[in-house]
């Protein structure tokens, strides 16, 4: 079931990523010779328009084929301008952040939705010490826009001991509060001491009992749906401070993981939370996981590496400021490279992967 789940999720973001780039191609008049779902030899496929659309035997990955140099009325990829290439570069990895936000506006509506309000303190907190109380709004952080609890957590985390001047809504007024967290050893973070309030999701789907839903107040549709977009443009940004964590050591690589490890966390998340609270709860899980790996796969194709896309777009940047296209040999070269550099990380990600699920 782990292996089904990934293929089926993977599949879903590689369709999405690669149909920006067909869609894209075919807007810039660019002929598009094959849309590949999965890698390795064809499996199936058919014909529509001057597009064929093949399932290939490897679950993983995909293609969109675009012919490289025109013949007759057949425009190549290298023959039309390079901001039209810089668009269809770009256009996977957008469609990866349109499905992230798409994903996450959806489940806005049927989960629960999380507030900056403040509906507890815990005594003797940094929270109780700041004069925080409940029913307060956080409106900022040390500067910082708060929209929703996932932002709170995050501004504590990124702001560790230090103190910070906290924005709260009161009523009618605006108070500017001075806070510092405290470290919890058992949790191991920093934290302020304050739960926040959620509210109940718009659409029931049988997730939460009759007395959790009376308990709390139930979000609206536009109070829903912004949550949604906030959670997706969240998770956006998450993505690419994980990544600057990467390259700046400040989480090591082996905490990186591929397609092994992926596979992993999706079936034993789907098997904990369908045990514990059932199958729609699961999916809703899993749709998270979605728009994170989406996400995921946006930020990474854009990192200026040969043989992604963001590689392509600093070649294209590079034509730009030179004023000529660089020769197809030697973008092949690089692409190359790159294309050998990702290789190597596939195969050390891979390992990684093993020895955890050894451990």
């Amino acid at each position: 079931m782990s292996i089904i789940l990934t293929i089926i999720i993977f599949g879903i973001i590689v369709i999405i990523h690669e149909w920006g780039h067909m869609r894209a191609a075919k807007a810039c008049g660019v002929f598009v010779e094959e849309f590949a779902v999965g890698m390795g030899p064809k499996l199936c496929g058919f014909k529509k328009g001057d597009t064929l659309y093949t399932i290939r035997a490897l679950p993983l990955g995909g293609f969109c084929r675009m012919k490289d140099e025109t013949e007759g009325d057949k425009v190549g990829f290298l023959n039309v301008s390079v901001w039209k290439r810089m668009i269809i570069c770009v256009a996977g990895p957008l469609m990866n952040f349109v499905l992230a936000i798409a994903v996450m506006m959806i489940l806005g509506m049927m989960q629960s939705v999380s507030t900056t309000q403040i509906a507890e303190i815990v005594e003797n907190s940094a929270a109780a010490e700041a004069g925080l109380e409940k029913g307060d709004i956080i409106t900022v952080f040390n500067g910082k826009r708060m929209h929703s609890s996932s932002d709170v957590n995050l501004a504590i985390l990124q702001n560790g001991d230090k103190a910070a001047d906290i924005t709260v809504k009161r009523g009618s007024q605006k108070l500017v509060l001075s806070i510092k967290p405290q470290y919890d050893a058992e949790r191991q973070r920093f934290l302020i001491g304050v739960i926040m309030l959620s509210k109940g999701p718009l659409i029931d789907i049988g997730i939460y009992s009759k007395e959790e839903l009376a308990s709390v107040p139930r979000a609206g549709v536009i109070e829903s749906v912004k949550s949604g977009i906030y959670d997706g443009f969240f998770t956006i940004k998450l993505t690419v401070q994980s990544i600057i964590m990467l390259i700046t050591q400040s989480i090591p690589m082996s905490e990186l993981s591929g397609p092994i490890g992926v596979t992993s966390i999706v079936g034993d998340t789907y098997r904990e939370t369908k045990a514990e609270a059932g199958l729609a709860a699961s999916i809703l899980v899993l749709a998270n996981i979605m728009a994170l790996l989406s996400a995921n796969l946006g930020i990474m194709n854009l990192l200026p590496i040969p043989a992604l896309d963001g590689g392509r777009l600093l070649i294209y940047f590079v034509e730009v400021i030179r004023g000529k296209q660089i020769p197809p040999e030697k973008e092949g070269m690089i692409n190359l490279a790159g294309f050998a550099l990702m290789m190597a990380l596939a195969i050390f990600v891979a390992y990684n992967d093993v020895i955890k699920l050894i451990k």
